[in-house]
């Protein structure tokens, strides 16, 4: 019963967000911003995330991991995922001194991580976000591609 009740929460905490970002997207973008501004005024002003990376784990084994816009995975690319932002969304992101492009191709991270964004192995490489695996990376909208 236990094990049932922990699934059930989870899918909750997985699903329940997506389904109602419309009317809560903003906060999604940063715990700091208002939560009466527009997502659309935010991004473009930029904001801060909380990342992660992906590209190891299971995935890296799996020959034929899709992504969610059905691209094969490939953890060397400028990617990242996010639960909000449009597929094609370049983003320029920023850490520690380091800055790199990535475009969005993908969803997560899962809710109750609390992160709320994972970049390609690549991209956490050349930003220096390997070493520690998680930081806060400036994010600035710069367009679709």
């Amino acid at each position: 019963m236990n094990r049932i009740c922990g699934v059930l929460t989870i899918l909750a905490l997985t699903t329940a967000p997506a389904l109602a970002h419309h009317h809560h997207a903003s906060r999604h973008f940063s715990r700091h911003a208002s939560h009466h501004a527009s997502p659309h005024a935010e991004a473009s002003q930029g904001f801060t995330a909380n990342a992660s990376f992906y590209g190891g784990g299971p995935r890296r084994y799996e020959p034929n991991s899709h992504t969610a816009n059905g691209e094969l995975f490939n953890m060397w690319d400028m990617t990242a995922a996010h639960r909000t932002l449009p597929m094609g969304t370049r983003l320029r992101l920023t850490y520690a001194g380091r800055s790199v492009v990535v475009r969005i191709n993908d969803r997560g991270p899962a809710v109750w991580t609390g992160r709320s964004l994972d970049v390609s192995r690549g991209a956490a490489t050349q930003l220096g976000l390997i070493e520690r695996g998680t930081g806060q990376v400036r994010v600035q909208v710069i367009g679709k591609s």
